[in-house]
């Protein structure tokens, strides 16, 4: 690993099913995450490290955990996990904390400090971070002002300009924000969940969201709806100083399209 930049490679909401050719919205799961994979391998860069921001699994299934981790194993690089609203926190858990992987939790890469949290809320499509655990994320930026840090999380913690999708968001988005821009040291929140890429930037935090490895939403629509652009990923580079460098990846539609 070069000690001036850090590379991370951010891949969510793949929505996997116990059974290999299952599809959500026509679409086949495993073959666009596969593909997204085989992109990734295929490529100049090599990541330090992969966070896959939750929907990891579709269908609650212990062998929707068991295909992601032999999909990503071969990558021989730490993969830092935490749950979606699709998820199953005790079986993400119990399948996905062994090395290569962990499960939510911290990170320390460098002179970066990465926060991985779960915003998971039983029987609640939208996210949640309990004042106990808002106490808690506070207390952990406290404890690393010698770090810069990276905060990942499922649910998106700003509005996204569409009416639906931002009924489901981070229910305690202004407490988290207020606890993000109340120390310096964090650079950058990056998320999932709404299928589609932003970049923003609220005070002295980059704001991101990376599209899904499968389908993407419709942006700005107040009713729910399907996009066309294909499979992504973000690529991150954290830099020795605090500076971000990133890009979003897209696929080629004959990428995906004929997985083998």
């Amino acid at each position: 690993m070069n000690a001036d930049v850090i590379k991370l490679v951010q891949i969510t909401d793949p929505h996997l099913h116990a059974h290999r050719d299952a599809r959500m919205r026509g679409v086949n799961t495993c073959d666009t995450l596969q593909a997204v994979l085989k992109h990734l391998r295929a490529g100049q860069r090599k990541p330090d490290a992969i966070v896959a921001t939750g929907d990891l699994v579709q269908d609650e299934t212990r062998g929707g955990y068991l295909r992601f981790a032999k999909m990503l194993k071969p990558l021989n690089v730490p993969v830092y996990c935490l749950p979606g609203n699709h998820d199953s926190p005790e079986l993400m858990q119990e399948h996905l904390s062994g090395a290569p992987f962990q499960y939510c939790g911290q990170a320390s890469i460098g002179n970066w400090q990465l926060l991985m949290l779960n915003t998971h809320a039983y029987n609640d499509d939208g996210g949640q971070l309990q004042q106990e655990e808002l106490d808690k994320f506070d207390a952990e930026l406290a404890a690393c002002v010698d770090k810069h840090v990276a905060v990942f999380l499922h649910h998106h913690p700003m509005p996204m300009g569409s009416r639906w999708l931002d009924g489901v968001g981070l229910r305690q988005h202004r407490e988290f924000m207020n606890i993000v821009t109340s120390h310096k040291h964090v650079r950058a929140v990056v998320w999932g969940h709404v299928h589609q890429a932003s970049d923003h930037k609220h005070e002295h935090v980059r704001m991101l969201s990376t599209p899904s490895t499968c389908s993407q939403f419709l942006p700005n629509s107040d009713d729910f709806g399907m996009d066309d652009r294909p499979p992504g990923y973000r690529w991150l580079h954290l830099y020795a100083d605090g500076a971000i460098d990133t890009d979003v990846v897209w696929l080629d539609h004959g990428e995906y399209l004929d997985t083998p």
